[in-house]
């Protein structure tokens, strides 16, 4: 055997040469060593003369007390045992087995030889630190794991049935896909607002398909006699029935004073607020009053040199008002100014382009 393993009073482990060991330690040193001696009893020091450099100085003694641990010719081998030892392994225990083949040939009987782990003194320090090390370790590993697993039960729980969005989509992809859904929603109260003016569209053909087989039938002496003139044109023979009938003329609501012609009222356009309130106004105002009028009749301050116009009836304004906010319940009264003034401007503007070029 040419190297040991040595362990110091000061609790330092060493692998070194058997020849740092006096001539009778080396004789009396067993060549087998198979459990821990024990490192805190005063009985079994040797004295070991340690060569490392920096370790002896000039007033130390030439010798240390030390205990032998482990014998072996292999010195990595005593390393890593070494190494095994300062982190709390029992470095002795080997399990052996021995197979005996008896002169029977119909037996075979395995022998284990069972040995007693011996005692672990004076590492019980080092396993109470090795533990309390695996315990820091190993919480904040059981930590992050349920905090990763209640963020995926969250994440599931939020996430919809109908409709589940990749997690790649950016917010304005989001948001394109509510104005979307939106704009249907519109589109479908456009179509039941329409299906639910069919009859009265319905109805309003009869009465025309009516009173047009009323005048073929009605003999000529009923109608107006024809005016004729020598300058102008002759004009053709109206029915009295179409012109006179005051039955055509319907408040805007219910007791108003403001009234318009029923055919004209249910011939405009329905696709959408904006165009109903302007073809309102148009019918109620007329072209020639909004193109020379506005709302309140003043002008904005970069206007202010040009002459202010007339501003609307605030009675039919009023009447507008109520039967648009009727007829689209979501309508507001700033909307229905915004419109009428948008209208007069563009009126206006119309009626400016055509007089330039006349």
């Amino acid at each position: 055997m040419a190297f040991a393993i040595f362990y110091f009073k000061d609790k330092t482990v060493e692998v070194g040469k058997i020849s740092w060991m006096t001539t009778n330690d080396q004789q009396q040193c067993p060549k087998v060593i198979t459990q821990c001696p024990d490192l805190e009893e005063e009985d079994g020091w040797m004295e070991i003369k340690w060569d490392i450099k920096g370790r002896k100085k000039s007033d130390s003694p030439a010798f240390f007390p030390a205990k032998v641990l482990m014998v072996g010719d292999n010195y990595s081998d005593l390393c890593r045992k070494r190494q095994e030892f300062i982190m709390g392994e029992n470095i002795w225990q080997e399990a052996t087995k021995r197979k005996c083949k008896l002169n029977s040939k119909w037996e075979d009987v395995e022998e284990e030889d069972h040995e007693v782990p011996p005692k672990k003194v004076g590492q019980k320090s080092v396993c109470a630190e090795k533990e309390s090390a695996n315990q820091m370790v190993e919480e904040p590993k059981k930590q992050l794991a349920n905090k990763i697993s209640s963020e995926l039960t969250n994440s599931n729980e939020e996430s919809s049935d109908e409709e589940q969005l990749p997690r790649n989509w950016s917010a304005a992809q989001k948001k394109v896909e509510e104005l979307q859904r939106e704009l249907k929603g519109d589109h479908g109260k456009q179509i039941l607002h329409a299906m639910r003016e069919l009859p009265a569209v319905v109805a309003t053909l009869k009465e025309i398909i009516d009173k047009i087989t009323v005048q073929i039938s009605t003999p000529a002496s009923t109608w107006s006699s024809p005016t004729s003139s020598v300058d102008g044109p002759v004009s053709a023979p109206t029915s009295p029935q179409v012109l006179s009938d005051t039955d055509d003329m319907v408040p805007l609501t219910p007791g108003c004073d403001v009234k318009v012609p029923r055919l004209k009222l249910n011939y405009l356009r329905t696709a959408s607020s904006a165009l109903y309130i302007g073809d309102l106004a148009v019918l109620i105002y007329g072209k020639d009053t909004l193109s020379n009028s506005s709302l309140t009749g003043k002008q904005s301050g970069t206007h202010k040199d040009v002459e202010s116009k007339q501003p609307l009836d605030n009675t039919k304004l009023d009447a507008i008002l109520a039967h648009a906010q009727a007829k689209f319940p979501d309508t507001t009264m700033q909307d229905v100014r915004r419109i009428i003034r948008q209208k007069c401007n563009n009126i206006s503007y119309v009626k400016k382009v055509n007089e330039m070029k006349s």
